[in-house]
């Protein structure tokens, strides 16, 4: 597996950063040595556990390594420069393994044909998609960066599975109106772009009934590094996330529950699909 540099799940956790700056302080201060261990000990069970969780993961494809440590190993600084893509596509975009699989998992259990992704980077999740649909299922992966779809398209073409996923290139609410004209349903449909976006996305699939019978979507960064509940504002878009939760929490018509892998991810499915009594 490539080396995760600062993409462990811990590193989202405003706990952790917290208990960072708690050991740094201890160092330039007269504190007991008893209380300086219970820092290293605390981040160092962060730190374990989420290892220990990645060890309990199934390991990824032959072709799903190979993306993950291609993504880290592409030179996204230089095609910033160059204008290859418009913006610095740090490797900490990636879905990584731990959740990968348990988008994969979600896909097998739901038998799902058709599956769509909205905000593609570099392919992992897609990917991870594409390896439990059957032979004909098929993928629709909506990216608005041609530079990152080219760079995507470059890495799923080396998969077994590859030609199961399609990417749309454009606006995402552009291309969810293209598939609702075409009057398709996608069985999963995994949320991960820009997150001011996200609550016309989840209003657009509702209304463009986008999401197949029994259909499950799944929502990433729905924890935004602590900020929904912490009030630090530490990302800059956390705002956005806000709004999307809320809305989803007093949408009477779904039934979620928000799950703390990585960065947050929110599994939605209509009430109607799981209140059979």
């Amino acid at each position: 597996m490539a080396e995760r540099r600062d993409d462990r799940s811990y590193t989202y956790d405003p706990v952790y950063r917290h208990l960072l700056r708690a050991r740094e302080l201890s160092q330039l201060n007269d504190v007991p040595q008893d209380l300086k261990a219970e820092i290293n000990r605390a981040v160092e069970l962060l730190q374990q556990r989420c290892l220990y969780c990645e060890d309990q993961t199934t390991k990824p494809s032959p072709a799903l390594d190979h993306l993950i440590k291609e993504t880290f190993a592409y030179p996204w600084e230089d095609a910033h420069k160059e204008g290859r893509v418009s913006y610095y596509a740090t490797p900490r975009m990636l879905t990584g393994n731990d959740e990968a699989q348990l988008i994969k998992l979600i896909t097998s259990a739901s038998k799902a044909n058709m599956a769509l992704e909205i905000g593609l980077y570099t392919g992992c999740s897609s990917l991870a998609m594409a390896e439990a649909l059957p032979k004909d299922g098929k993928v629709v992966s909506l990216e608005i960066e041609k530079g990152i779809a080219d760079v995507a398209r470059s890495f799923l073409d080396r998969s077994p599975v590859g030609n199961k996923i399609e990417i749309m290139i454009g606006p995402a609410l552009n291309s969810l109106e293209i598939l609702a004209e075409k009057r398709m349903k996608f069985d999963v449909i995994y949320i991960d772009a820009d997150k001011k976006g996200y609550v016309q996305y989840y209003k657009t699939i509702f209304e463009k009934d986008l999401l197949a019978s029994e259909g499950t979507i799944i929502v990433d960064n729905v924890l935004k590094s602590g900020d929904p509940y912490s009030g630090e504002k530490y990302e800059s878009n956390s705002d956005a996330i806000v709004e999307f939760n809320d809305m989803v929490l007093r949408d009477k018509n779904v039934h979620k529950v928000m799950i703390p892998v990585r960065d947050g991810v929110y599994l939605i499915r209509r009430m109607e699909d799981t209140e059979k009594a």
